[in-house]
């Protein structure tokens, strides 16, 4: 009877191998980032130079979730931006090759150097706080035509979180490994005498 016991175990053995090595390939990948951060903010302009036109604009900024610290502020990079401006759908960030930050402690939520962004056929539209000027006070200037200052604000978007791609990845696999281990059926052994 032992024998048998043993030579089933080893046929076994395979499977269960390609199974813990699965699970621990996905517990791996739990300590990845799970969501982005994402806060809201309003820009609506008082003063606007040279007699233009008042700027408004709303959006989002989605962040990453980890912390850094920038001029002795904790900041979290901005990885992306929605919203409108004069009600002009706001395409996306304009690349400058290095990352904007946004400030979740200190006066101001963005610095001097701000953000950069395209709307419609307008690019590179700045919009940041303005140094030397009331820590609420924001400038908004690009395009040519475009150049304002005014109040903005800032809060967390109340939003759920936004799952990663990573996240997605280990919930599939996860399903995938459920799914073959409920289809997995042991195999009867026959005992034969001789």
């Amino acid at each position: 009877m032992q024998s048998l016991r043993d030579s089933r175990l080893n046929r076994e053995a395979p499977e269960m191998k390609t199974f813990y090595a699965l699970l621990a390939a996905a517990s791996a990948l739990v300590g990845t980032q799970a969501s982005a951060a994402q806060f809201n903010f309003t820009f609506d302009t008082t003063d606007t130079l040279f007699g233009g036109a008042n700027q408004t604009i709303r959006g989002t900024f989605t962040t990453s979730d980890t912390v850094v610290e920038r001029f002795g502020q904790s900041a979290l990079a901005i990885t992306g931006i929605s919203g409108t401006i004069n009600g002009t759908t706001i395409s996306g960030l304009f690349d400058t090759g290095s990352p904007y930050y946004y400030f979740t402690t200190g006066p101001t939520f963005l610095d001097g150097s701000g953000v950069r962004f395209n709307a419609g056929s307008a690019t590179n539209i700045a919009f940041f706080h303005q140094d030397g000027v009331a820590n609420d006070r924001y400038r908004v200037n690009g395009n040519g035509t475009i150049s304002a200052f005014g109040p903005a604000t800032s809060s967390p978007a109340s939003v759920g979180a936004v799952p990663e791609p990573a996240t997605w990845a280990m919930m599939i696999v996860g399903f995938a490994i459920v799914g073959a281990a409920s289809r997995y059926r042991r195999r009867g052994t026959a005992v034969t005498f001789a």
